[in-house]
């Protein structure tokens, strides 16, 4: 066998590996395109950008990220599958990550950031049947346009650099959840009139994330207070 044919398929073999790291990057790029996506839907909608990101740095909307990972790990299990199956399967996936992360943010924050009771056939607000379908479109289309593309770009990333890389990114989305986390949830105890032993660390959340810079950053966060 040529030796160009036998790296060909170490290659594709490499790149269909399910490894942290992989995973890792598929998560980074779906959460920004998924920030990217989520303004450009507000333009069209609104006629202005607004920032649909989960964590106070950088721009990283998670449920994007999270489903990007879920399509991606189904799209390698189904791939001798069928188009309705696959479609099918990328649906309810879409409808079981938009209602888990939905009930996680009110069940851990009080807060919701979307609301689909308008919908036809909707699951208390948080999934409905349009958006199942239209994340099932969505991820078929990923899976066309960019799952090749994907798997040859992993192949690609297997050195010292990538590696280093992906260590910095973890600990630093690490840290970013836990700020974003503990920024929220003194938020919403300001808003409902909480008093809390004035620390260092709750002095530095209501200096550098006030009501106005919280609402800037989370616009469409709603909480549920008594």
């Amino acid at each position: 066998m040529p030796v160009r044919t036998k790296g060909m398929l170490r290659e594709r073999k490499t790149a269909n590996q399910i490894s942290y790291a992989n995973l890792f990057w598929l998560f980074m790029l779906g959460s920004m395109a998924g920030f990217v996506l989520e303004g450009v839907w507000c333009i069209l909608r609104k006629g202005h950008w607004e920032r649909h990101a989960a964590t106070v740095w950088g721009p990283f909307c998670i449920i994007y990220g999270i489903g990007a990972v879920v399509v991606y790990l189904l799209a390698m299990l189904l791939q001798k599958r069928g188009l309705v199956v696959r479609f099918a399967a990328f649906s309810a996936a879409g409808a079981v990550v938009e209602y888990c992360s939905s009930l996680f943010q009110e069940v851990c924050f009080g807060s919701v950031s979307w609301n689909y009771s308008a919908h036809f056939l909707n699951l208390g607000g948080r999934v409905s049947l349009k958006m199942s379908l239209l994340w099932g479109v969505l991820r078929v289309v990923f899976v066309w346009l960019i799952f090749p593309t994907l798997n040859r770009m992993f192949a690609k990333m297997r050195g010292r650099g990538w590696r280093i890389g992906c260590v910095v990114l973890s600990l630093f989305m690490v840290m970013n959840l836990i700020v974003s986390a503990a920024a929220v949830t003194r938020w919403r105890n300001r808003l409902a009139g909480q008093e809390q032993q004035a620390g260092r660390m709750v002095q530095i959340l209501d200096e550098v994330y006030d009501d106005d810079t919280m609402s800037e950053l989370f616009p469409n966060m709603k909480f549920e207070i008594s």
